[in-house]
């Protein structure tokens, strides 16, 4: 079936790879004395650095559903990965993703995705979409580290140690929010101190805190731009090629839906450009974030009854809620059509915000909206 939810944050999970060895780690290094609100501005704009590498993540999360519905956050929190990173930017890069059985290469070329799974020699085209589920290039610590960091105050900032993270020495930051709806305890991450490029990022959250429920470390990086022609695909003779519209069900929401989210929802603001968002509303900052996805009544019927699965759902009949590691999921169908909401926050803030967005939505010409 096809699933729900965006990426969000993406945002998520967990531990620590290994594929560095001890003795580059402990190597000495010293600290530059750079303010945490400099490093983390330095960390924001290192998207548009050139570099290639590659990434090990590691989820710690056990996600209560099949990995059929909620796609990669079920690979991005619960599992580990090995990944070959060519990034020339933000809108211009490649992201393999290594199994022993094989590989899925993905490709974002200005506004255009290209996905090609080798084991079934088929290969996917469809327009880049903001909304969309999690995808292996969404734990890329660049692109992880600016997600989080985006909104993020001087006051919930700190400076950690230096590290030595891919041979490179590294200034440490740490993000605590302070909005008590976020389940996200602290973000600590190491940013390369010559070039602000983020290597290491380390996601807990508000219970434990002991332990990363997800992390994502740079384990080789080379500082100079790959050329485009590493970031294109050759695709063999004989491969299945397919043209869409989109690659996932939040990203179809997003483009057809007639519906427009109210511009706040559990006291949290909209983000973002409602053009490129369309019916999808993104609420909150940096790891204080939600999204609402209004689903089709099929897309929603597959998703409660896998939600109704899983042992520790709470279901009123017309609302189904859970919770795994930071994530909240509520998929609300008490009035007409039917949301998945899904964050980094708590669950009493994602039923406000179900309340919020039912009563604030509203029907839009879907050509001229």
């Amino acid at each position: 079936m096809g699933p729900a939810a965006r990426w969000l944050v993406v945002l998520a999970v967990a531990v620590a790879l290994v594929a560095v060895p001890q003795g580059l780690r402990a190597l000495p290094v010293e600290d530059t004395g750079e303010s945490a609100a400099d490093l983390a501005a330095r960390v924001l704009d290192a998207d548009r650095l050139g570099w290639s590498g590659e990434v090990a993540t590691q989820g710690d999360v056990e996600v209560p559903l099949s990995g059929d519905t909620f796609g990669g956050v079920v690979r991005i929190l619960g599992e580990s990965s090995r990944l070959r990173v060519w990034w020339r930017g933000p809108t211009q890069h490649r992201v393999d993703r290594v199994r022993e059985s094989g590989e899925t290469d993905v490709v974002r070329s200005g506004g255009t995705t290209v996905r090609w799974r080798y084991e079934g020699n088929r290969v996917s085209v469809v327009p880049y979409s903001r909304i969309r589920l999690p995808d292996d290039p969404d734990v890329v610590p660049v692109a992880l580290a600016q997600r989080l960091l985006t909104g993020a105050r001087a006051a919930e900032l700190s400076r950690l140690p230096s590290e030595r993270v891919a041979g490179r020495a590294a200034a440490g930051l740490r993000l605590v929010p302070a909005d008590p709806r976020s389940t996200v305890g602290r973000v600590d991450l190491w940013a390369d101190q010559e070039t602000g490029l983020p290597l290491r990022v380390e996601v807990y959250d508000g219970a434990a805190g002991s332990r990363p429920v997800l992390t994502t470390e740079t384990t080789s990086v080379d500082l100079t731009r790959p050329p485009r022609s590493r970031t294109t695909l050759d695709l063999s003779s004989g491969v299945d090629v397919s043209r869409g519209v989109t690659l996932d069900d939040a990203a179809g929401a997003d483009a057809y839906a007639p519906f427009a989210p109210p511009s706040e929802a559990a006291g949290l603001p909209r983000r973002g450009d409602p053009e490129d968002f369309g019916a999808v509303g993104v609420y909150g900052r940096g790891p204080t974030v939600l999204v609402a996805v209004p689903l089709r009544d099929v897309v929603a019927k597959g998703l409660r009854e896998q939600l109704r699965k899983a042992g520790t759902v709470r279901d009123t009949g017309e609302r189904q809620a859970l919770e795994f590691g930071p994530l909240s999921v509520l998929l609300d169908s008490s009035g007409r059509g039917n949301y998945v909401l899904l964050g980094t926050v708590t669950p009493q803030t994602l039923v406000q915000a179900a309340d919020d967005v039912r009563a604030g939505v509203r029907l839009v010409d879907p050509v001229g909206r």
